[in-house]
């Protein structure tokens, strides 16, 4: 009899420590259920935002880009302003040059120009001097 009662007693306290172990179990394995649904959902929202800046970086990069063309085509737009400012630059001075000599050559014509020396002529001005001069 006492054979079974030791024997009784180690058989209940082995299955209460096997019930406190399955409880710990299952409280462990509630536990960790609760964390890898959370870490389900965090990663799931990890997604997400990764989604979005994925999103954000290519509308970015073709902003960039855009504004890279616009850039360049403006830089195009001012050598052909700058090429066209040289040109006309470059046109002034040679009709500046060709006003000179004009104004140069008719100096000379008006100083050529003889007044009539006779004495019935009492007023002669440059400008008849000119026009008589030149056949008109």
């Amino acid at each position: 009899a006492v054979v079974s009662t030791q024997s009784t007693g180690d058989l209940r306290r082995s299955i209460e420590r096997s019930s406190k172990e399955r409880d710990s179990l299952k409280s462990q394995q509630k536990t960790d259920g609760e964390v890898a649904q959370k870490l389900a959902f965090e990663l799931d929202e990890l997604r997400k935002q990764s989604g979005l800046l994925n999103s954000r970086h290519d509308s970015m990069v073709r902003s960039l880009r855009a504004e890279t063309k616009i850039k360049m085509d403006l830089f195009s737009a001012l050598g052909d302003a700058r090429r066209q400012t040289e040109e006309l630059s470059h046109k002034l001075e040679l009709k500046s040059k060709e006003h000179e000599l004009l104004k140069q050559r008719f100096a000379e014509a008006m100083a050529v120009s003889t007044f009539p020396t006779s004495s019935f002529v009492t007023s002669t001005t440059a400008s008849d001097t000119f026009y008589s001069a030149n056949g008109f």
